[in-house]
């Protein structure tokens, strides 16, 4: 189904849904810690959760790895499992610009990439029964050269604080070389026949 969307012939699209990221930001930071993003790597990550099991913004178990922490934890958790507002959630355009797929959303979080901080070359999924698909919000510090964010040797350009689908089963890569934070919004959408009908209905037009 997700063919759908690459037929546009683009690993990156971008939507005209849009928010104010120095103002959602500076609330974030104001009003809530952010904890390590998978605690068992020393990669200068940080998140803090958008949805997740309990609507609780402890990251655990939503920002650790699902699979490890349920092999030592004896749970089965699944990403979709993660499907409950935070109240991060409750920023009225964090709600407005994923209302297209209200109630598609799970395990989605705001990303903090400190100095030095990366995510190594990696699919979301090696899986031919894709089920979900990711949609981004570049909103600080995101573009060349003090931040990469690359899928196969392509450096992505972003316009910060817009909505973005993005083809994360391409190998990817985000490295933060600056000596600022670098802050992202990464949603996790169920993929439907609705979800890329919504995409299609809002693709950004030249």
């Amino acid at each position: 189904m997700i063919e759908k969307l690459l037929a546009f012939g683009s690993n990156q699209l971008e939507l005209k849904l849009k928010m104010n990221p120095k103002k959602f930001i500076n609330w974030t930071e104001e009003n809530f810690n952010y904890v390590k993003y998978n605690p068992r790597k020393k990669n200068n990550r940080f998140g803090l959760s958008i949805t997740s099991l309990d609507g609780g913004v402890t990251g655990i178990p939503d920002l650790d790895s699902i699979h490890e922490y349920n092999f030592e934890n004896s749970t089965s958790w699944e990403e979709t499992s993660f499907n409950v507002p935070t109240p991060v959630f409750e920023w009225p355009e964090l709600k407005l610009i994923v209302d297209p797929w209200k109630n598609k959303i799970f395990r989605s979080h705001v990303l903090k990439i400190e100095s030095g901080g990366y995510f190594p070359a990696h699919r979301d999924s090696n899986k031919l029964n894709v089920k979900v698909f990711r949609l981004i919000v570049p909103l600080e510090n995101c573009n060349p050269p003090d931040t990469r964010f690359m899928i196969g040797d392509k450096t992505l350009h972003w316009n910060h604080g817009n909505l973005y689908f993005i083809n994360t089963l391409k190998e990817h890569t985000l490295f933060n070389a600056s000596s600022l934070s670098s802050y992202w919004i990464v949603f996790n959408v169920i993929l439907n026949e609705d979800s890329i009908t919504s995409i299609l209905e809002n693709l950004k037009r030249c």
